[in-house]
């Protein structure tokens, strides 16, 4: 009897100690269709616009307000100084670029704002 629990014991163990076989992985997903981005000067000025809107709501409480207020400073800053420099087509692109996915991160903040304040775990 006790050979037996032992054998299949034995068993047990050395089917658990097998590993599964590898699992197919599933197919690449495609990639985001490509964005039409406007001008450099176009896609920040909506930066700006979003930043301006999100600090506007009334959910924010004081210190978040002044948070997107310095934000929203140092993107005019910013923006002014490109203004002045030549910058080449391929970097405005990419700033352009830029501005919009910061643009509609915060258009999506201002959404979440707008539904009421934030729990206090989330700060």
């Amino acid at each position: 009897m006790t050979v037996r629990i032992c054998v299949v014991i034995s068993l047990l163990a050395a089917a658990c100690g097998r590993e599964p076989p590898p699992v197919k992985p599933a197919p690449p997903l495609p990639a985001d269709p490509a964005v039409k981005l406007e001008s450099m000067q176009i896609e920040c000025d909506s930066f700006v616009a979003a930043l301006g809107a999100y600090k506007a709501c009334p959910n924010l409480d004081d210190h978040e307000a002044e948070v997107i207020g310095a934000w929203m400073e140092r993107a005019t800053l910013d923006l002014a100084a490109g203004h002045k420099a030549e910058i080449e087509p391929n970097a405005q692109a990419q700033a352009a670029g830029a501005c919009r996915r910061a643009a509609d991160s915060v258009r999506a903040a201002h959404e979440r704002c707008r539904n009421g304040r934030r729990p206090k775990g989330d700060y």
